[in-house]
């Protein structure tokens, strides 16, 4: 329902029950009154649902895709913060994609710059199982390397992969929509199980190593 608050010089000014809440849980007289803070519970709840909406585009050899995506904080509120400044940086700006395995995952994160990475590798701690519906398809998550991990490396789940759910890997958005053959898949997995990418190189030498592996689909900006 909505609640009409009115000023002072009479002019109505309409709030959503979340909204009053969270007005009356800031006021005075509510921490007077010390109300319990269940009755407040829709103040904290209208705070934690951020979405946001994002633009991804891809350069796939000249083939340029735009995609939409929506990021939900109360999935993943710290993968979400996070996410959000790496994009406000410009970081992943012409960042390849660098792993892809088909019906599994996409993976990217790694600079042209080796400085650049290297600047952002301070990691972030892990976020509790959330609301959200785990690593469905085309759900957007950090990749790990153990607990408390997560830098800069993001995929995009190709399938429903749920087993990953109880492995620490809590998505932080979705695609709206997507077309997989958009990214090229041909070089696979990396090195040393495959013939991809090392990301080791990719990490220690930028653009220089990135080059060897012309086909690679490329961010050409989040916004």
């Amino acid at each position: 329902f909505s609640a009409q608050l009115h000023s002072a010089s009479g002019f109505g000014l309409s709030l959503t029950r979340p909204s009053f809440l969270k007005v009356l849980a800031g006021s005075t007289i509510t921490q007077q009154l010390q109300l319990p803070p269940i009755l407040l519970s829709d103040a904290s709840d209208a705070a934690t649902a951020e979405t946001t909406k994002i633009k991804i585009t891809l350069d796939n050899s000249g083939d340029i895709t735009p995609l939409t995506a929506t990021l939900n904080r109360s999935w993943s509120p710290q993968g979400y913060d996070h996410f959000l400044d790496l994009v406000k940086s410009g970081y992943y700006t012409n960042a390849p994609i660098f792993r892809v395995i088909p019906g599994f995952v996409a993976q990217f994160g790694l600079s042209t710059d080796p400085s650049v990475t290297a600047k952002n590798s301070k990691a972030i701690k892990d976020d509790p199982k959330g609301t959200g519906p785990g690593n469905q398809k085309y759900t957007l998550t950090f990749a790990t390397a153990g607990p408390n991990t997560r830098t800069t490396q993001i995929f995009i789940n190709f399938g429903d992969n749920i087993f990953l759910d109880n492995q620490g890997f809590t998505p932080f958005g979705k695609l709206d929509e997507f077309d997989v053959t958009k990214i090229y898949s041909g070089y696979g997995e990396g090195a040393p199980r495959g013939k991809g990418p090392d990301q080791n190189a990719l990490r220690i030498k930028g653009e220089e190593y990135m080059s060897t592996f012309p086909k690679m689909t490329r961010i050409k900006s989040i916004e």
